[in-house]
């Protein structure tokens, strides 16, 4: 079944480029979209009690994968939904023709593919190889619509990226040193003649053994080389030029599951640092880039006319608060920031798929142009306010919860530095989201702008949002029973207990 994972998005993307008329790729994208997530029942399920591999233990799924894997089956069959309408209307615009919807639905599944390839990847070079994969995939997908910002913003992603990622390599090439000592103390040599492992099972084991100094410096090297990928702060300044170029359902996959990718490759290293020595380098490390993630955010956010890189710098907010959560360390600081996880890629999917609907029908995603969303656009304006306020923290909704449990685990732990400053931050953030949408949702629309719905032809996007915002409002007050389970055995992976 991980095999199916590997291979569906990869023949749904040729199979997309192959065809040559709208209907059938867009019928193409739905069923890969679908039949990825049917796969995706059986690993999922059978990976949250046991871990299970595939290919001479190549591939495996734990607990932690199969909660990453929910995330992105989830949000990826909801954009896959989501882009039949949208590009569907930018079709029907004319500003784009079947050769670029069939470029578009084949890199769209073949990113899909590179995250499920980092997801359940067991060698820590092959995560990094597919990190590399999205960049190259996405950054046609950022300059897809060929406008001088548009490939400005790919270019910029590119090089930004890919200098990053390079430090992320050098960590994996210290993780393999090592791992060497370890294997070369013990006499085990494979029979090519390689000593040590890259393999996270096998590099899991024998965590405790491996020299802490080493795995410090390696761990310097991932979190610049993963977390520019993932926004955290300083190194996140491709990010919003992405965000607001990319086609809206790609920017929804960015924010919504990209960047937890690559913040899956940093859990996964800070899991063998705690086992090697004391946990308070790297949480003290994670902790500095959450706050300065979250206070660079809180102070660009109050600046933005633009809403697309407004969402971009609220992810940048977001990563950050995960970071915290993490850094904290403690049960309820670990398990607040995978739910944010999840309930972010939630929050921010509803928000990109709410304002590219109010982006067709403003033709602008410029603040001050968009007046009385709520009255032009009655179901997507009101959800957009509501996906706004969710964002910002304001209860009852599901981000609010999330953010109150890693604030708890700080009290608990008596980080109340970070407590104070994450307060502070946020209250920054929710002023600076209240204004920009309040103006957005309220006021008088222009005389130009037709009132109402889209029409029944683009009934799949207005579903898509609308499932979402309920599952934004039930988080924020219940957590089933599945997914408590699920968040309580990745907490056990990543804390060891």
């Amino acid at each position: 079944m991980i095999g199916l994972l590997i291979f569906i998005p990869l023949i749904t993307a040729a199979l997309c480029f192959l065809v040559k008329n709208r209907r059938g790729i867009e019928y193409i994208n739905l069923i890969g979209a679908a039949a990825l997530a049917i796969a995706a029942i059986f690993p999922i399920t059978a990976s949250h009690s046991a871990t299970i591999y595939f290919f001479r233990e190549m591939f495996f799924m734990d607990a932690l994968s199969s909660y990453f894997m929910m995330v992105l089956i989830f949000i990826a069959f909801v954009v896959a939904m989501y882009s039949v309408d949208y590009m569907g209307r930018e079709f029907k615009k004319g500003v784009i023709g079947i050769p670029e919807l069939r470029q578009y639905y084949a890199f769209l599944h073949l990113f899909i593919f590179s995250m499920v390839f980092a997801i359940v990847s067991n060698n820590i070079a092959f995560f990094w190889m597919a990190i590399e994969l999205t960049t190259l995939v996405t950054s046609l997908l950022v300059g897809f619509y060929r406008s001088k910002e548009s490939v400005e913003a790919a270019w910029k992603y590119i090089i930004l990226c890919t200098v990053s990622i390079t430090f992320g390599l050098l960590g994996v090439f210290l993780i393999y040193y090592a791992s060497t000592s370890v294997y070369e103390s013990t006499y085990q040599v494979s029979r090519l003649g390689i000593i040590g492992t890259l393999k996270w099972s096998e590099l899991r084991g024998i965590a405790h053994e491996m020299n802490p100094e080493t795995l410090k410096l390696a761990f310097i090297f991932i979190i610049v080389g993963y977390g520019a990928k993932a926004g955290l702060a300083p190194i996140h300044n491709w990010l919003p030029d992405a965000y607001s170029q990319a086609p809206t359902p790609i920017s929804a996959l960015l924010s919504g599951v990209l960047s937890k990718c690559a913040f899956l490759g940093i859990i996964r290293i800070v899991i063998l640092g705690n086992m090697s020595l004391d946990t308070s380098y790297y949480n003290h490390l994670l902790l500095i880039f959450g706050l300065v993630s979250m206070g660079i955010a809180a102070a660009f956010i109050l600046t933005q006319n633009n809403f697309k890189r407004l969402l971009a710098y609220s992810s940048i907010e977001h990563i950050g608060i995960m970071a915290i959560g993490i850094g904290i360390g403690s049960f309820w600081g670990v398990y607040g920031a995978l739910l944010h996880l999840l309930n972010h890629a939630i929050v921010k999917t509803l928000l990109f798929f709410s304002t590219g609907r109010v982006r067709l029908k403003y033709n602008s995603p410029i603040i001050d142009r968009v007046r009385g969303a709520i009255v032009v656009l009655p179901v997507s304006g009101t959800i957009m306010l509501l996906g706004a306020l969710a964002l910002a923290g304001c209860p009852p909704f599901n981000v609010f919860l999330s953010e109150f449990t890693i604030l708890k685990a700080a009290i608990d732990n008596g980080n109340w530095v970070t407590f104070a400053l994450f307060i502070l931050f946020a209250a920054i953030v929710f002023a600076g989201i209240f204004y920009h949408f309040g103006n957005m949702a309220f006021g008088k629309p222009g005389t130009d702008i037709e009132k109402g719905e889209e029409k029944s032809e683009y009934k799949k996007s207005l579903m898509a949002i609308i499932a979402l915002a309920a599952i934004m409002l039930v988080l924020g007050l219940y957590i089933p029973g599945f997914l408590d389970g699920m968040l309580n055995s990745s907490v056990k992976i990543i804390t060891g207990n």
